[in-house]
C-alpha cells in the first residue's frame, strides 16, 4: 500500500472519528437539555396542582374520629384536642349554636357535610389549639378540604361573635392570695 493512501485513509478515519465524537457530544447535550426541560415541566405541574385528601379516603363525618371523641371522650381527651373540658365545651357550644345556623338536610341544595354544631366548632378549636394542618383536620372530621375551609372561615367569624361579651371567655388572673396557694 502506498504511504499516501495510508495517510489519506488515516485522515478519513480521523475525520469520521471526530464527527462521531462530536455527534455523541451533541446527543448527550440534547438529552441533558431535554431532561432539564421535562424536570422543569414536572416541577411546574407539581407546584400548580393542589395537594389534598380525596373524599374516597375519608370516613363520613358521622363515623369520624371527632364523633368518637365527642361521644366517648373524657375531659382529658377534650383538653388535649380543644383546650376545653367537656362541660366548658358544652357551655360554649350552647352559645355558639345561637349564632351559627346549619341548614336542615331537607332544605334546597346539597345537604351540609357537618350537621351538628359541635362538628363545626370542633375544627376551629382544634385548629387554634394545635395549629393542626388542614389535611389532618380533614381526616379527623371526615370532610373534604373545600368544605373544611368554608367551615373554618365561617366558624371563625361566628366564634368571634359568640365570644363578644361572653363573660366566661374573658381573661382573668388569679388574685394574689390564690396565687400564693
Amino acid at each position: 500500500m502506498d504511504p499516501e493512501d495510508v495517510e489519506d485513509e488515516m485522515d478519513a478515519f480521523l475525520w469520521v472519528s471526530e464527527a462521531y465524537v462530536k455527534h455523541e457530544e451533541d446527543v448527550c447535550e440534547a438529552r441533558t437539555e431535554l431532561f432539564e426541560m421535562l424536570l422543569q415541566d414536572e416541577w411546574g405541574v407539581a407546584m400548580h396542582s393542589q395537594h389534598y385528601i380525596t373524599v374516597q379516603c375519608l370516613d363520613s363525618p358521622s363515623d369520624s374520629a371527632w364523633m368518637q371523641l365527642y361521644e366517648r371522650g373524657n375531659d382529658l381527651n377534650f383538653l388535649n384536642t380543644t383546650s376545653l373540658t367537656r362541660a366548658a365545651l358544652s357551655q360554649l357550644l350552647r352559645r355558639f349554636s345561637q349564632f351559627y345556623r346549619i341548614a336542615p338536610a331537607s332544605s334546597r341544595g346539597r345537604p351540609p357535610k357537618l350537621r351538628y354544631h359541635h362538628q363545626v366548632l370542633g375544627p376551629i378549636l382544634c385548629f387554634y389549639v394545635g395549629s393542626t394542618e388542614n389535611s389532618t383536620l380533614c381526616m379527623v372530621f371526615g370532610v373534604p378540604s373545600s368544605a373544611l375551609s368554608r367551615t373554618l372561615r365561617r366558624a371563625e367569624k361566628t366564634l368571634a361573635k359568640t365570644l363578644e361579651g361572653y363573660v366566661p371567655a374573658r381573661i382573668a388572673w388569679p388574685s394574689t392570695a390564690r396565687q400564693v396557694e
